[in-house]
């Protein structure tokens, strides 16, 4: 069938899809075959015009010819999701052993249909849709009876298209699934380099920038997190694009388990972007008429560089991903118990830490670990929810209450998804931990895993969160989940189906999710887990804002919140002052220094011993006061990297109005006579005048962002700037400025 052009899309007569908002296109066509030919990524062309480029079919010599069609060969044909066995070697999208026994499938079109609304994926989270149009292709395997459902959806104003499978078995007989990604992307020859997001706890969001090598490169996680090592996002560009220029596709997955990014280059240079649940140590038996859903894959498109492409995701992400009740809502200044008291909390000493909170102006206590049934250390009572009397004698509900009397917000810290052996619920359910038969259990800080594959421990942990959540006493929530898997298994599946449980997990953890945030919409969840161990597209559908990291020092930060950028807006970002000497690096900074780090995120606050609060009282209560003033412009301005050498770092923030530039200058280790330095600023009016608040001074717009902007200097020799004019840095190691330009 024929689908009217509605703006989006378009289908010619003769089956080529056009995917466009007038600035890009997704186009693809179904070859007289029946496969479906990938032909463009990138800038917009108009339907209707003649494609001057596409598939080749030519002579190769000593290539396969796809069921012996002359030149046709599927190892060098860009597809949208190919198969293995028939031609074409490379990774597949799709790799089903069928009821006969073997591996060798082919898919080809039967029919499409395009629609207005963007269906929802069952149990998975997904971009919402709106000013958008989803199209869905059916592909069948006659002999196999397998069916697939390809859907993409294009947005009129974000340069996105999204990608979605549903394998269905039509057969009579159960076929098993080793490999079902949610997306293949193929392009054409060409030089490439891919960026990508590497680290480790307290050391996320490393970037790491590579050429494309000839084979497959690819960043994966079997840990049943998406992990610190990797991140679920990859760029790939061409060579040479630069924060301003450049074409850059980016590409993630809303997801939060076991997943895999490939980049292969085959030996005609053609590349293969493949995205989706990790196939390794992964199988899913699908039974007739049954059907597997894969999560859903992002892909943007940028041909202004790098910069570009982290607004579109950023612009995306506030606007089609975070819950919509908080995609723009300032986030509430906070003191977390956990430096001031650790595992030593009660009653009076979070009526004392409230008290403080209110004196320095904060909006929000957190009460961290420690306050749950005979929590006193690390090594006990995950999972026996229910509040320790002996520390709240009257209940948490009565301490919630007494500190809102005092106006504060009140938060709470919970670890669903672990359980200790030392607890009363593994007592009553041992059955209940990711486990094997015969295996001595790893642990991770006296801890392991619930088995979130089944209902009974889903419909527990909601008991428990709700029995909490319906006081309506509770503003926040932090989720925690501080281990990854290991020894997985589940007592409630059989052996044929054991490999099902990372993403049988996952399944469980978001119908939780989903229904304790759907019950409770105006209670702000930040998603925590080690830091940056689960941080992804996947839990920010449900949870407005995540923990990038539990490297609180400001100088290890400057790189986590560079890194996380690429793909995350500031308005999914928590940063507190923390303690020094830092607990993960030792470093000794000044309150200053932590204070402008931590600026560029919207949840910010506090995470300090009531000696450091009371010893640094003043630069605190103008941290909070400054925090507060700017907490708008945080979750809807537009964040720009202008400058990083390693030693120096420049952010920009423009507020969404565009009457105030934030400039955040880090200097990290001094140096004698150091060169002056400059830097273009960008994304500002050209024609208005702007004011540098420090120095009462004017600039054209067109001026800051082509002559530059001189950057304060540092030299250990000079003298203090005593009039904070935004000159000069102070002297030494590890110091900062924060600049605001005002728009005349």
């Amino acid at each position: 069938m024929k689908a009217p052009d509605n703006g989006l899309i378009h289908v010619s007569e003769d089956r080529v899809f056009n995917l466009s908002n007038q600035r890009i296109s997704y186009i693809f066509r179904v070859s007289p075959e029946g496969i479906l030919e990938h032909v463009h990524f990138g800038g917009a062309i108009a339907s209707g015009h003649g494609l001057s480029a596409g598939p080749r079919r030519e002579f190769r010599g000593a290539v396969l010819e796809f069921q012996g069609i002359k030149h046709y060969q599927l190892d060098d044909t860009p597809q949208e999701y190919p198969l293995f066995g028939t031609s074409d070697s490379r990774q597949p999208a799709l790799h089903v052993l069928n009821s006969a026994g073997n591996t060798v499938n082919t898919l080809l079109y039967k029919s499409h249909e395009v629609s207005s609304t963007k269906p929802k994926l069952p149990n998975l989270p997904n971009a919402r849709g709106g000013n958008s149009r989803t199209l869905k292709v059916r592909l069948e395997d006659a002999v196999s009876r397998l069916e697939v459902t390809l859907s993409y959806t294009i947005y009129e104003h974000h340069n996105v298209v999204t990608r979605s499978a549903e394998i269905r078995n039509a057969g009579t007989e159960a076929v098993r699934l080793d490999s079902a990604m949610s997306s293949c992307v193929d392009l054409p020859q060409g030089e490439y380099e891919l960026l990508h997001l590497r680290g480790s706890w307290s050391r996320e969001f490393e970037v790491e920038r590579v050429g494309v090598p000839q084979g497959r490169f690819v960043i994966e996680s079997a840990r049943g997190t998406s992990s610190n090592a990797h991140n679920p996002f990859l760029a790939l560009m061409s060579k040479g694009t630069e924060e301003q220029h450049g074409d850059v596709i980016g590409t993630a997955l809303m997801y939060s388990g076991n997943f895999a990014i490939a980049v292969e280059k085959n030996e005609f240079e053609s590349v293969r972007i493949t995205v989706g649940i990790n196939p390794f140590n992964f199988q899913w038996r699908l039974e007739p008429s049954e059907i597997f859903s894969t999560p859903e894959a992002v892909h943007v498109f940028s041909n202004q560089g790098l910069d570009a492409m982290s607004q579109t995701w950023h612009g995306f992400v506030n606007d089609k991903v975070s819950p919509p009740q908080f995609s723009s809502k300032a986030r509430p200044t906070y003191l977390n118990s956990w430096e001031a008291a650790y595992f030593n909390v009660n009653h009076d000493v979070v009526l004392g830490l409230a008290d403080k909170a209110k004196a320095l102006g904060v909006e929000m206590l957190v009460l961290d670990d420690g306050w749950f049934m005979g929590r006193n250390n690390d090594t006990s009572s995950l999972g026996d929810w229910q509040t320790d009397v002996g520390k709240f004698p009257q209940g948490i509900e009565e301490t919630a209450r007494q500190v809102k009397a005092k106006g504060l917000k009140f938060g709470l810290w919970f670890e669903p998804e672990m359980i200790s052996k030392a607890s009363q619920l593994y007592t009553a359910h041992p059955e209940w931990l990711i486990q094997v038969p015969d295996r001595v259990l790893s642990t991770g800080r006296y801890q392991h895993t619930l088995d979130l594959s089944r209902q009974d421990v889903v419909d527990y942990l909601f008991e428990c969160l709700d029995s909490f959540l319906s006081t309506g006493l509770i503003d926040y929530i932090k989720w925690d989940m501080n281990r990854v898997m290991s020894e997985v298994g589940s007592t409630a599946l059989p052996a044929s189906r054991q490999l099902e449980v990372p993403h049988r997990y996952m399944l469980g953890l978001y119908r939780l999710v989903g229904k304790i945030t759907s019950k409770y919409p105006n209670v702000l969840f930040e998603n925590c887990a080690s830091g940056g161990n689960r941080f992804d597209l996947g839990l920010l559908h449900f949870m407005s804002q995540g923990w990038v990291s539990d490297m609180c020092d400001p100088i290890g930060r400057l790189s986590i919140i560079s890194g996380a950028s690429y793909l995350f807006p500031l308005s999914t970002l928590a940063s507190y002052i923390g303690p020094v000497p830092n607990h993960q690096n030792g470093r000794v900074s000044s309150v200053k220094m932590r204070k402008e780090v931590g600026f560029f995120a919207a949840a910010r606050g506090l995470s300090l011993s009531e000696a450091d609060l009371e010893s640094a009282q003043e630069e605190i209560i103008d941290a909070i006061s400054l925090y507060k003033a700017t907490a708008q412009d945080l979750v809807e301005g537009r964040f720009h990297r202008i400058k990083n050498t390693g030693n120096e770092v420049c952010w920009q923030l423009n507020s969404k109005c565009g009457g105030r530039v934030y400039v955040g200058y880090y200097h990290v280790l001094s140096a004698p006579n150091l060169p002056f330095r400059r830097t273009k600023l960008v994304n500002l009016d050209a024609s208005a005048s702007y004011r540098l608040q420090c120095r009462n001074t004017n600039f054209g717009g067109d001026a800051l962002m082509n002559l530059g902007f001189d950057l304060p200097y540092i030299d250990a020799m000079q003298e203090p700037d005593d009039n904070g004019d935004g000159h000069r840095m102070d002297p030494g190691d590890f110091v900062s400025r924060l600049l605001l330009f005002k728009r005349n």
